[in-house]
């Protein structure tokens, strides 16, 4: 254990001074700042005490070490009421955060935003209760530590940049810092999002210390808190005398980092430091009990202080209220007498209610119709009770023929079916808790399947609930082509990382075939001299090679290296853009040219024959020109054919395998499209179509590289689009469309 003893100014004699320990929950840093500013500020030393300040021990509880007396006070969460509530002595006496600053990060690729979605992910996190915040939501959002991969430790620095863990259990305020300064993509799940707000950091200690010290403890609250008071209002001081006198191990800018964020918790500008509010404390209970935490819970009035009286106290404001209350009904029944004659003035007051009643009806079915998303209200059988335009419009329907007893079920798509009515049922069950929020797909009345986000709570007072649904489809479309492009950038950089590899051994063959031409070449002297030298001729020497067939050999050498050598010219091409070599190309010759290379070609491996495939050429005469390289486009559109042949022949009832060749021009474009009829794809496939290395052809057939170069190829060497129209059974369309000069 650490420690740090940090006395007061001299302005008091030591002797007099009352010695107590504070023990603190994790290391120094911006998080203890108002108790650093108590003690360095003489805040403590003005109420007489001596204050020692410990670092946490990772071995122990911090609550533990307040009640067996190591330490006088201590700091802790919401875990305090499952302490107290399990029948220990603890006392809370002021709770600093007002939010807790417990979170998940996800920061491996795809990010997780949600609860629901940790299953089967690697977390790592603290298994013991001060993870508390994070647990409940898991159980609330159905998820067990049982559904997840858990590394069961506190975090480390080098933890977030290690690929292998999925997500990790952090404060708000400390590690975002890390991932922010290393640029690093990441997304945070907050407990209060799923409806868990507890409470952060508290000030607690125990019941014997304020039996045995009452003063003490009320001089300690009141210090702590001024401290507080003055942290928030002097960060960048606090900031020096952490690094300078407790010795944490941040930097300044992370101190800082960390001062900003805690403001945010603690909210001094609209609650008073240290505030406790008793029903938010005994919600928390109550959600202690229902995840099964605790068997029951139990009475409050001796969980928390009252520093006014120095001493715990709940009962006697109970006490007092119950007999405000009962004067109260007291004086309402005396009252009553008088108003006897005073009933026609009750009518009219009365009626001036129904008046407010109906006009706040209105107001809320107002809310309810021009709300942004999609709202309905469903009964506990499924059926849609009221629901807005929006929804309606989502539907593709009209809010009267949903509300005439259509289903909650006739709206989810037949794959989710089972998923989301199983979510309904336990909504209305008392031993189950499904998630508030999750996507699914939607389906329209027309068939159409879109992908939304909904929020759901059971209506307060009924068995009724309402759903709030988001139009999520145009964001999932964005993201995928954000994703798509991202994979297409990365082509380049492998492109350019081989292209540098294969140069230098290449260069070193070409060299090397040269090198034999020309030494054994009758032409040059020096090889006349040594053919000489050892009895024999360099026309001899020239009719051996030929003979054994070696100068044919050193030829297909030196043609094979060429060959590799546009290629590798080629892909440096993709990540060097360079207009050298763009040429005014006409797209019709251009396919003209490729197909009388290609439909020669045939390959008994690849399933397809060029020679029993129907070529379709729809050529738009007069068509414009494009400015581009022309190998590479040529690379492109000889893929496309060789693809579309192969898909064509790839199944046996297709009687004539059909290519089909297309040119389009308008104002601005030159679209070439090439359309097979082939079997289709997936969506799941089109999805991934153009991703690197993803192929449906067999091991040795493909690489799947064609496709992403060729999108890399007219996306980014060439200004233009590249799109894909396909479906199961009806064949595949790929089109690209290029500037026009």
């Amino acid at each position: 254990m650490s420690t740090l003893l940090c006395c007061a100014p001299n302005t008091v004699s030591a002797k007099k001074l009352d010695e107590v320990t504070l023990q603190l929950k994790w290391f120094h840093q911006f998080q203890f700042a108002g108790y650093y500013a108590a003690l360095e500020k003489g805040f403590y030393e003005e109420e007489g005490l001596d204050v020692k300040i410990v670092e946490r021990d990772l071995r122990h509880n911090p609550i533990d070490q307040v009640l067996n007396g190591e330490a006088d006070f201590g700091i802790s969460n919401s875990e305090i009421l499952l302490h107290y509530l399990s029948g220990e002595d603890v006392v809370l006496l002021a709770s600093v955060f007002q939010h807790s600053p417990l979170v998940f990060i996800s920061k491996t690729q795809p990010l997780v935003h949600s609860a629901q979605d940790l299953k089967d992910k690697n977390v790592l996190m603290s298994s013991a209760s001060q993870d508390i915040e994070l647990k409940v939501m898991m159980e609330r959002n159905g998820v067990s530590l049982n559904d997840v991969k858990l590394i069961d430790r506190f975090a480390t620095p080098e933890d977030y940049f290690d690929p292998s863990i999925d997500i990790i259990a952090a404060y708000i305020t400390n590690q975002p810092y890390y991932l922010k300064k290393e640029n690093i993509p990441y997304s945070i799940i907050y407990p209060y999002t799923h409806g868990v707000d507890f409470y952060g950091d508290t000030l607690f200690t125990s019941r014997s210390q304020i039996q045995k010290y009452p003063e003490r403890v009320s001089k300690f609250v009141r210090a702590s808190l001024k401290g507080w008071q003055y942290a928030l209002e002097h960060p960048d001081e606090l900031v020096d005398i952490i690094s300078e006198k407790f010795g944490s191990l941040k930097t300044e800018e992370h101190l800082k980092y960390e001062a900003d964020t805690i403001r945010t918790l603690i909210l001094p500008n609209l609650v008073r430091i240290g505030h406790s509010n008793p029903v938010r404390w005994e919600q928390i209970g109550a959600e202690f009990k229902k995840q099964g935490m605790i068997d029951q819970t139990k009475d409050l009035s001796d969980f928390f202080y009252n520093p006014a009286e120095g001493k715990v106290t709940i009962r006697e404001e109970t006490a007092f209220l119950a007999a405000e209350i009962f004067a109260t009904i007291m004086i309402v029944l005396l009252a009553s007498i008088f108003v006897a004659g005073k009933f026609k003035q009750e009518i009219n007051n009365r009626q001036e209610i129904e008046e407010k009643l109906k006009k706040n009806e209105k107001y809320y079915r107002s809310l309810f119709d021009n709300t942004g998303a999609a709202t309905v209200m469903i009964d506990q059988e499924h059926t849609i009770i009221k629901c807005n335009e929006n929804f309606a419009q989502l539907c593709g329907a009209t809010v009267e023929e949903i509300e005439d007893k259509r289903k909650w079920t006739d709206f989810i798509a037949p794959e989710e079916y089972e998923r989301m009515t199983s979510y309904a049922s336990a909504r209305f069950s008392t031993n189950q808790s499904p998630p508030k929020s999750y996507d699914f797909k939607f389906l329209r009345a027309n068939g159409e399947i879109r992908n939304v986000h909904v929020d759901v709570g059971i209506i307060e007072g009924s068995t009724d609930c309402v759903a709030s649904i988001i139009d999520m489809t145009e964001k999932v479309k964005t993201q995928e082509l954000l994703i798509q492009t991202e994979k297409m950038v990365s082509v380049g950089g492998l492109a350019a990382g081989m292209a540098h590899e294969i140069n230098n051994p290449l260069a070193g063959i070409l060299q090397a075939v040269q090198n034999i031409y020309r030494r054994t070449s009758p032409g040059v002297p020096a090889n006349t001299a040594v053919a000489e030298k050892i009895g024999c001729s360099c026309e001899q020497i020239q009719s051996y090679l030929e003979e054994r067939g070696i100068i044919r050999m050193l030829d297909g050498i030196h043609s094979s290296g060429e060959r590799a050598a546009n290629i590798v010219h080629t892909m440096l091409n993709f990540t060097r853009r360079n207009d050298n070599g763009m040429t005014v190309c006409n797209l019709n010759k251009l396919f003209d040219d490729i197909m009388n290379i290609i439909t020669c070609d045939y390959d008994l491996k690849k399933k397809y024959d060029f020679k029993h495939t129907k070529i379709i050429r729809d050529y738009q005469e007069n068509l414009g020109e494009i400015n581009c390289l022309r190998i590479e486009i040529e690379q492109v559109l000889l893929n496309l054919v060789k693809n579309a042949a192969y898909a064509t022949n790839e199944i046996s009832d297709i009687r004539t395998p059909t290519i089909t060749l297309r040119t389009r021009m308008d104002d601005k474009f030159i679209t070439a499209e090439v359309e097979d009829n082939g079997p289709g794809m997936s969506p799941e496939v089109k999805r991934r179509v153009f991703e690197p290395f993803f192929t449906t052809k067999s091991p040795g057939v493909g690489t799947g590289l064609g496709l992403s170069v060729s999108y890399f190829i007219i996306t980014q060497n060439h200004k233009g689009t590249f799109d894909i129209k396909t479906e199961i059974g009806k064949g595949t369309k790929f089109t690209i469309k290029l500037p026009i000069v």
